[in-house]
């Protein structure tokens, strides 16, 4: 939820040929536009060498999430060099516009060389080395990709070998930097992984990569794309199980088995690994291959954003790219906050799908399994296993389909509107003509599969969702975010923190915009659905209020934390808590407070804690 939820896009000037960016890039030519920015082809004034220039809308660039997600694109990706990864120069602001300027690559995509037919073996092993290396380097860097797909891939000259990788714009580091989009899942559902939907934990890594490359390598070898379901329900029930992969070459097909693994401990470890992966009785590299003595290896590519189509001409779109366990014990400096629970072991075997490895868990790999040649009938026991998936929320009435193009205004009243059920929000970051991004709170990503198919029936366009995966104990503060989000003529308070993910012992830092009411609360909604008051870690410094606090996660794996700003004109009986309060009845006193008209605005931010 932000405190700047929609923009309409206003009058907007194109820059022209001859425009100069400080005075370090000129602009030679539009090549794609959007309803977020456009996409130039320029040139560097001092040596002539031809650049990709992606900008931003004015009206974006005062969006202050609309404008961290173009910086993060840059940021992740400033110290990444590789050749088969499209190199990032200067991002900047020249005369109020932000820019980023990119190598310009041209070429066509991998989804249009396939129209041709599918590649055999000898072009399924170029391809496979020249990104696995490149994507090597972004996965050392800390930097997952979380997109991958045939649409992100361009090959200069239609060669193979001198394949590019794109479109970073949902990249994450894996170094607690931040989220580009979220945490959940970003990309499209036909190349997404089990964990990017909630499986698993929802923890994700860069086996998640792995899978989506799986995906994107299977499709190359058919010359069509593996049907990965297309409602919500089949979706996540395709992934319960390695896909069928007949027509693969039987010598290239354990290396997808191994990719295509539901679980991602089940999958290869590392990038490196793939590299050096050849078929039976091919020759290997030097290091070997973790387990290849009875199986094949993995492949894994970092790809691009298929989110960003947007700003994407059919043959340019290499130009652009694109956010139950035990409680967690706050301190600030040198003390313990009172009245939290002590730590407790997690319970295992809690959970009804598998947890993620945690970090640096390549230990935990089981031995692969013998390769097979020919597709499995039946999934593993471990697979089989797996609870179905959750029983969509009833759908919607059927809302009228806009005749044209969905106004903001149209896409706005959708999203306010839109019931989809217990333990679901959502909140639009930034929206424009056939734009939209989305922020997204629930248990559950199912719901969230039929929202994404409703909005694109009725408004006409496919939106981009960040998922935020809370736990059923937390969903009372999500169902708060979405009754109050519903009353108009809110004021939510500009809330940010400094990181969305924390390890344990590291400190939550941010701060809230105190201007928009006499008083603002800040409160911490752990994983256990316990709130904590930060009142006593939180300093007013004229019109800003700055928060700081120690905390220590008493339970193995990351855990989602929630943190929630709520402004109001005067104290509120229910913010004074002396000790941690139950969320269910908390957020039901808070509610009473709120239909009174006594609450006039909330924010909330997410972040994960532990690992």
């Amino acid at each position: 939820m932000t405190d700047e939820t929609v923009i309409a896009p206003g009058p907007f000037s194109r820059i022209t040929p001859g425009y100069r960016l400080n005075e370090i890039y000129e602009i030679d030519s539009l090549l794609a536009t959007g309803g977020m920015g456009e996409v130039y082809r320029g040139h560097a004034i001092e040596t002539g060498d031809e650049v990709a220039i992606k900008t931003i809308r004015p009206e974006f660039a005062q969006n202050a999430a609309a404008l961290a997600l173009f910086k993060r694109e840059a940021s992740a990706l400033r110290n990444l060099y590789h050749e088969a990864i499209v190199r990032y120069f200067v991002f900047s602001i020249d005369r109020g516009l932000p820019y980023l300027a990119m190598e310009f690559v041209e070429g066509k995509s991998l989804s249009e060389f396939l129209q041709k037919g599918p590649l055999n073996l000898e072009q399924l092993r170029v391809l496979q080395k020249r990104l696995a290396s490149g994507l090597q380097a972004a996965h050392e860097l800390g930097i997952i990709h979380r997109d991958v797909s045939p649409d992100n891939i361009i090959l200069p000259g239609e060669n193979l070998a001198r394949a590019k990788i794109i479109d970073f714009g949902i990249a994450r580091s894996g170094q607690g930097e931040g989220t580009v989009i979220g945490s959940g899942f970003a990309g499209k559902f036909s190349y997404v992984s089990p964990e990017q939907l909630g499986l698993f934990g929802g923890n994700v890594t860069a086996q998640s990569d792995i899978y989506s490359l799986g995906l994107v390598l299977a499709e190359a070898a058919l010359g069509k794309a593996i049907d990965m379901g297309h409602s919500h329900v089949d979706v996540i029930e395709k992934r319960r199980r390695v896909p069928d992969l007949t027509g693969v070459d039987p010598r290239f097909r354990p290396l997808l088995q191994r990719m295509l693994q539901p679980n991602p401990k089940d999958r290869p470890a590392s990038m490196s690994e793939v590299v050096e992966w050849a078929p039976s009785g091919g020759r290997r590299g030097a290091r070997g291959m973790k387990g290849l003595a009875i199986a094949a290896g993995v492949l894994l590519l970092l790809g691009g954003l298929g989110g960003a189509g947007y700003l994407l001409a059919p043959q340019l779109r290499q130009l652009v790219p694109g956010g139950g366990g035990a409680p967690a014990a706050m301190s600030g400096p040198g003390e313990r906050m009172a009245g939290l629970p002590s730590a407790s072991d997690a319970s295992p075997g809690r959970s009804a799908e598998p947890a993620p490895p945690p970090d640096g868990g390549e230990a935990l790999l089981p031995q692969a399994p013998p390769p097979r040649t020919e597709p499995q009938p039946e999934p593993p026991a471990e697979i089989a296993n797996l609870p179905p998936a959750a029983a969509p929320a009833p759908p919607p009435p059927e809302m009228p389909r806009a005749a044209g193009p969905a106004s903001p205004d149209q896409v706005a009243s959708f999203l306010r509107d839109y019931t989809g059920g217990d333990c679901f929000f959502v909140a639009p970051i930034a929206i424009a003509a056939r734009e939209a991004r989305i922020e997204a709170f629930g248990a559950s990503p199912t719901p969230f599969v039929e929202f994404d198919t409703a909005f694109q029936r009725n408004l006409g366009f496919e939106p981009e969702i960040g998922l935020r995966q809370v736990t059923s104990a937390q969903c009372p503060a999500v169902e708060f975010l979405a009754r109050k989000a519903t009353q108009r003529g809110s004021r939510a308070p500009r809330l940010t923190i400094q990181s969305d993910r924390l390890r344990s012992g590291q400190e939550l830092r941010g701060s809230v915009d105190g201007k928009a009411d006499a008083n603002v609360e800040l409160l911490l909604v752990a994983d256990d659905g316990l709130v904590h008051s930060l009142g006593p870690f939180a300093k007013r410094s004229g019109d800003a209020i700055n928060f700081s606090l120690r905390l220590e996660a008493s339970s193995a794996g990351e855990k989602p934390q929630l943190v929630i700003a709520i402004a109001s004109p005067r104290p509120l009986p229910s913010l004074k808590l002396s000790g941690p309060a139950n969320a269910d009845r908390f957020f039901r006193q808070l509610q009473d407070e709120t239909s009174r008209g006594q609450v006039s605005g909330v924010a909330t931010r997410y972040f994960k804690l532990g690992g």
